[in-house]
C-alpha cells in the first residue's frame, strides 16, 4: 500500500495551523475513482470550518474533529478506478464536489464517487476548473429554492444579494443565460464584473439599496448576509415564486446554544421569516450537497466555455494558512491549493 500527502487542519485549538501528513493510499470503492488532485479551491466555508463553524452538526457525519483534511472540490486526473466506475478510466481528466467530511480535497490524492465527478474538456487548462463545482452545485440549489428553473427564468426579475462574490457571480451568469433580468446588489468597484457576468440592473450596497427597490421582483437570492434577509422578502411581488439564502444561521446556532436551544431558534427564525414571504411563495435555507442536475449544468455552461471564476493565488499544500488567509481577509480572486 502507497501513501500521500494532504494538509491537516488542526482547527481552532490548533491555532487555525495546518500540517502535511502522509496518509495510506485505499482501493476505490465500487461506485468510486481516485483523482490525483492537480488543484483544489479554499472556499470561504472552509475557513469557517477551520475556525470550528459546524462542529456541532458535522460531527454527526464524522467531518468534525480535527485535525481534518478540508475541501469540497477539485479538478485533477484519475489513477484508479472502482469496479463499477465504467464511465471513468486512468488517465482521464475530470473535476467535481465531495460532501462534506473529514477527508477533503485538499490532497494529493482524493477517493471521489463517479455521480459527483464530470469529464474535463481539452481545451480547458484543469486548474481553472478547481474553482466552480462547490460554488456552482450551491448556487443552483439556491436558485432551485428559490423556484426558478432554466424552463420557467426567462423574462423573470430576479434580485441577486453579493452578485459580486462567487455565487452571485454564477448565479448572474446562469439566470441571464436563462433569459432572467438580473439586478445585482455588489460594491460600485464591482459593478463592471457584474455587467460582464449578465446584470441588466446594478444597485450600491454601500448606499441603504432596499430604499430604492420596490416590491417588483419574482425571485430573491441572498448570498451576502443574514442581516439582509427580511429586506430581501419585502422586495418580492405578490404571486412571487420565491426566496433563497445561503446565509441562514443554521449551523452558528447550533454551535453557540446547543442542541435544543440552538434547533428551536432555528425553528423560530425560520418561521418569521417564512411568514414575511407572499403568499405561496418559496421559501429556502441551502445547504450544499453534491446534486446530479447541478452537475449536469455546471457540465454544460464549461463545454460551451461560459462560466468561470477568477483565480487570484495559488499555493502549494505546504502553504496552505496562506490560502486560508487569502479568503479570510477576503482578498480578490479565488485560492487554489496545488498539490
Amino acid at each position: 500500500m502507497t501513501s500521500s500527502t494532504a494538509a491537516f487542519c488542526l482547527g481552532p485549538d490548533g491555532s487555525g495551523e495546518f500540517e502535511l501528513r502522509q496518509f495510506p493510499r485505499c482501493k476505490p470503492a465500487a461506485d468510486e475513482v481516485e483523482v490525483a488532485v492537480a488543484a483544489a479551491s479554499v472556499n470561504p466555508i472552509d475557513v469557517r470550518r477551520a475556525d470550528g463553524y459546524g462542529r456541532k452538526l458535522l460531527s454527526l457525519l464524522g467531518a468534525g474533529r480535527f485535525p481534518l483534511v478540508l475541501g469540497n472540490d477539485l479538478a485533477g486526473t484519475v489513477t484508479a478506478t472502482g469496479s463499477a466506475a465504467r464511465t471513468f478510466k486512468v488517465g482521464d481528466r475530470v473535476y467535481g464536489v465531495k460532501p462534506a467530511s473529514a477527508d477533503g480535497t485538499h490532497a494529493r490524492h482524493v477517493l471521489v464517487k463517479t455521480a459527483h465527478l464530470l469529464h474535463a474538456p481539452t481545451d480547458r487548462d484543469i486548474e481553472s476548473l478547481a474553482p466552480l463545482p462547490y460554488g456552482f452545485v450551491t448556487m443552483w440549489l439556491a436558485v432551485r429554492g428559490a423556484g426558478l428553473t432554466r424552463q420557467n427564468a426567462a423574462g423573470k426579475k430576479v434580485l441577486v444579494h453579493g452578485a459580486a462574490g462567487g455565487l452571485g457571480t454564477l448565479a448572474t451568469r446562469m439566470l441571464s443565460e436563462w433569459g432572467a433580468n438580473v439586478t445585482a446588489i455588489a460594491w460600485p468597484s464591482s459593478f463592471e464584473a457584474c455587467r460582464e457576468a449578465g446584470a441588466a440592473e446594478l444597485v450600491d450596497c454601500t448606499a441603504k439599496p432596499f430604499e430604492s427597490l420596490s416590491r417588483s421582483f419574482d425571485a430573491t437570492l441572498n448570498f451576502a448576509t443574514w442581516d439582509d434577509d427580511l429586506a430581501l422578502l419585502g422586495c418580492l411581488r405578490e404571486g412571487a415564486l420565491g426566496h433563497a439564502t445561503t446565509v441562514h444561521p443554521m449551523l452558528s446556532n447550533l454551535d453557540r446554544l446547543g442542541w435544543l436551544r440552538g434547533a428551536l431558534k432555528t425553528i423560530s427564525e425560520k418561521r418569521r421569516h417564512r411568514s414575511a414571504s407572499p403568499n405561496g411563495a418559496k421559501y429556502a435555507w441551502t445547504v450544499f450537497k453534491p446534486d446530479a442536475a447541478a452537475l449536469f449544468d455546471l457540465g454544460r455552461f464549461v463545454r460551451q466555455n461560459t462560466v468561470s471564476l477568477p483565480i487570484g493565488l495559488r499555493k502549494p499544500l505546504a502553504e496552505a494558512a496562506e490560502a486560508f488567509n487569502h479568503v479570510r481577509q477576503g482578498q480578490p480572486g479565488r485560492a487554489l491549493l496545488l498539490p
